[in-house]
């Protein structure tokens, strides 16, 4: 007997978008979580005094998505002066299988721009292109322009 594939479609988890709730890091009971997400999703290992830096440093900058009560997604970053400018940097996105392709990555990348435009970054940064792909739907959406330009990150956002 042949087994048959399961549609890629049904790996996904069902729930309505409104399901999902987007809270700031608050605190060291945070960090399992995103330390958990980062471990299972990305391939660079990262040790906790990497997580703690960008947590710690800036904690306004790292938002995570649960779905009733389980952490799908999160978002680490830091910003900083580079090169005359103040710039954000996205350092970690991820959004567990299940729960991709539906919008929570560019939910987390948008509220984490938002806190680093209303604090007066100019340009923002981003580790590998994965999170480029986000990067130009959210500067679609807050309307600010995508240009790159030879650095250590491989596409920056002018906001």
């Amino acid at each position: 007997m042949e087994s048959e594939q399961q549609p890629e479609s049904t790996n996904k988890e069902e729930f309505d978008s409104s399901e999902i709730e987007y809270v700031s890091y608050a605190g060291e009971h945070h960090l399992p979580l995103i330390m958990n997400l980062v471990d299972q999703e990305l391939s660079e290992p990262y040790s906790i005094f990497t997580y703690r830096y960008f947590v710690y440093l800036w904690p306004h900058l790292s938002f995570l998505a649960f779905h009733k009560g389980k952490c799908v997604g999160t978002v680490v970053c830091k910003m900083g002066e580079h090169r005359a400018t103040y710039r954000g940097y996205i350092a970690m996105l991820v959004v567990i299988k299940p729960y991709r392709g539906r919008g929570i990555a560019t939910e987390l990348v948008t509220r984490s721009i938002k806190v680093m435009m209303e604090s007066g970054c100019e340009e923002v940064c981003e580790h590998d292109d994965v999170v480029l792909v986000v990067l130009y739907s959210v500067s679609c959406q807050l309307h600010i322009g995508l240009y790159g330009f030879k650095t250590s990150c491989s596409q920056n956002l002018r906001v």
